[in-house]
C-alpha cells in the first residue's frame, strides 16, 4: 500500500524534492496512517513534515485527542502545531451548518500555518471512500457535474499552497487495515456515528445497501465516475471561460457587461457556465439553478428591459443587447439631489457622479456641427438663472429640438434605447421651471440657437471628472 502511496505522489507530482509539506491529522486512522506513510517515505522523497492538528472544541474528549497527536508527533520526531478554534461561534457569524464552518476554520488555520511555516504543500487524508460519499451527497441535492466530481487530487490555495490528497486511490478498509498491521492506535471520533450527520447516513446506511444490493464493487465504480466526470468538467470549464471572454464587453470592480445577443446563441451548458462566472465576479454566492434560469430569462426576454435582484444583492439588469451585473441594488435617489448653477464654471452634479462645465460664447465663433452628444449650445436670451440640475422625476417633460410638441421624458429615453440603468445617471437642466437640456441626448427646441442669437450658453458634461474626486470645485 505504501508503494500505491508513492505512484500516486509521483505520478500526479504532489511534492517535488526540497519542500515542506504540512499534514493534517486529527488522530483517526485515515490521518494516522497518512502520517506515517509519509513519514516513511520523507527521506526519499525529500521532503520534511510539519504536524498540524486543529482543537474544534465541540466534544468532550477533543483535549485528549490534541494531547494524543502531540505525542505522536513527537514520538516521530517532527514539529506539530495545535490551533483551537471556536467553531460554534463561527457557525453563528457564518450563518452556515457546524460541519461547514468547521470545514472553513480548518482551512483557514492550514493556510496561515503554511505561511508562518515556509510549507508549499498541505496533506489532508481524503479517500477513495470520502469521494464516494461526496459524490453520492451531492447527486441527491443536485449538483451540477462540477459538484459531482467531488474531492479533487490536488486544489490551490491563497499564496500558490496547494492541498494535495496522497491517499486518493485508497478506500476505508484498506487504511483500517493498514493501522492493524502497523499496530497504530488510532483515536475514534463519535460524531462519525451519529446519524443526524448527512455524510454519515451516506456512510453508515446507503453505501452499505447499495453493496448489499448491487455488489461490492459499487464503491469502485461511483470513484470511476467522479473521475470521469473531473474529466469532462476541466473540459467544460476550459470552454466556459473561453465563451465568457467571448460574451463579456466589460468587466470591472463595477460589474460587468454581457452582450446577450452572443450568450443567447451559446449551448445551454456554457450558458450556465458564463452566468456563473458572471454573477461570481459581481459578488453572488450560494447560487443555484434558478438564479441561472432567472438571469437567463432576462437576457432571452423580448422586452428591452427588465431586471432581477440575485443572492448577496447582486442586479442582473438588461438593457436590448446588453446585460449588466453589479452589486449595486439600492436605487439612487438622484431626483432629490438638486445642484444649482448660478453662473459659468465647472460644477460637481451629485445627482449623477459628473461634472457640467458652463461657459457663455458669442454665437459668432461657435459651430454647431462641431458638437458631441455631451455638449450644447443653447440661446442664453432664453435662459434664465440659476440653472437646476437634477435626475429624472415621473412626469418629466420637454419639447425636443424639431419636434412639434412636448414630450415624457421617459419616452424619449426608450425611443432613443437608452439603457434603463443609464437612464438614472442622465443629468436634467432645468431654467425656471423648463427642461432645457436632457444631459448627452437632446436640447429643449424653445432655447435653440438660430440666426437672431447673439450670446450662447455652452454646457458640456464631463465624463472624465468622475466621483466627486472635485467635488465643490468651482471655476
Amino acid at each position: 500500500m505504501r508503494e500505491r502511496v508513492e505512484r500516486t505522489i509521483k505520478e500526479n507530482s504532489l511534492f517535488l524534492a526540497g519542500q515542506k509539506v504540512l499534514v493534517a491529522v486529527s488522530g483517526g486512522p485515515d490521518s494516522l496512517c497518512l502520517l506515517h506513510i509519509l513519514h516513511s517515505l520523507a527521506e526519499s522523497l525529500e521532503i520534511s513534515l510539519h504536524v498540524v492538528h486543529i482543537h474544534h472544541g465541540l466534544r468532550p474528549e477533543a483535549s485528549a485527542e490534541a494531547v494524543s497527536v502531540k505525542k505522536e508527533a513527537i514520538r516521530l520526531g517532527l514539529p506539530i502545531a495545535v490551533r483551537r478554534v471556536k467553531v460554534r461561534k463561527l457557525q453563528a457569524q457564518l450563518g452556515c451548518s457546524l460541519q461547514e464552518a468547521a470545514r472553513k476554520a480548518r482551512y483557514s488555520i492550514l493556510l496561515d500555518i503554511a505561511r508562518l511555516s515556509g510549507a508549499v504543500r498541505v496533506a489532508t487524508a481524503h479517500h477513495r471512500d470520502d469521494r464516494v460519499e461526496t459524490l453520492l451527497m451531492r447527486l441527491m441535492s443536485g449538483s451540477g457535474i462540477d459538484g459531482l466530481k467531488g474531492i479533487p487530487l490536488k486544489r490551490t490555495l491563497e499564496h500558490g499552497i496547494e492541498v494535495v490528497r496522497p491517499l486518493y486511490y485508497l478506500s476505508r478498509q484498506e487504511i483500517e487495515n493498514y493501522c492493524r498491521t502497523f499496530k497504530l492506535l488510532p483515536l475514534l471520533d463519535q460524531s462519525n456515528t451519529r446519524p443526524e450527520y448527512y455524510r454519515n447516513r451516506v456512510r453508515l446506511h446507503l453505501l452499505p445497501y447499495l453493496e448489499a444490493e448491487f455488489g461490492t464493487h459499487v464503491r469502485s465504480a461511483l470513484a470511476n465516475t467522479a473521475e470521469n466526470l473531473t474529466e469532462d468538467a476541466a473540459l467544460l470549464n476550459t470552454l466556459g471561460r473561453e465563451a465568457f471572454c467571448a460574451v463579456t464587453e466589460s468587466c470591472s470592480t463595477n460589474g460587468i457587461c454581457l452582450d446577450t445577443d452572443k450568450l443567447n446563441k451559446l449551448p445551454p451548458a456554457l450558458q450556465t457556465r458564463v452566468i456563473l462566472q458572471a454573477l461570481w465576479h459581481a459578488g453572488s454566492v450560494r447560487l443555484g439553478r434558478r438564479h441561472v434560469a432567472q438571469v437567463l430569462a432576462l437576457a432571452a426576454h423580448l422586452s428591452p428591459s427588465a431586471q432581477a435582484v440575485m443572492p448577496n444583492g447582486v442586479l442582473a439588469a438588461r438593457a436590448y443587447h446588453r446585460m449588466w451585473l453589479s452589486n449595486s441594488v439600492t436605487p439612487r435617489d438622484a431626483a432629490i439631489k438638486v445642484t444649482e448653477i448660478h453662473g459659468p464654471g465647472l460644477t460637481y452634479l451629485s445627482c449623477c457622479g459628473l461634472w457640467l462645465q458652463v461657459e457663455v460664447k458669442s454665437a459668432g465663433v461657435v459651430d454647431l456641427s462641431q458638437l458631441s452628444k455631451n455638449e450644447a449650445y443653447l440661446d442664453l436670451e432664453k435662459i434664465s438663472w440659476p440653472l437646476l440640475v437634477r435626475g429624472r422625476e415621473a412626469g418629466d417633460r420637454m419639447q425636443p429640438l424639431g419636434a412639434p410638441g412636448s414630450r415624457k421624458v421617459k419616452k424619449i429615453l426608450a425611443d432613443r434605447k437608452i439603457p434603463l440603468r443609464q437612464r438614472e445617471q442622465i443629468p436634467l437642466i432645468i431654467s425656471g421651471s423648463q427642461l432645457v437640456w436632457l444631459g448627452g441626448v437632446e436640447i429643449a427646441d424653445f432655447c435653440k440657437v438660430t440666426a437672431q442669437t447673439e450670446k450662447v450658453l455652452y454646457l458640456k458634461i464631463d465624463n472624465e471628472l468622475r466621483g466627486g474626486e472635485f467635488a465643490g470645485k468651482k471655476a
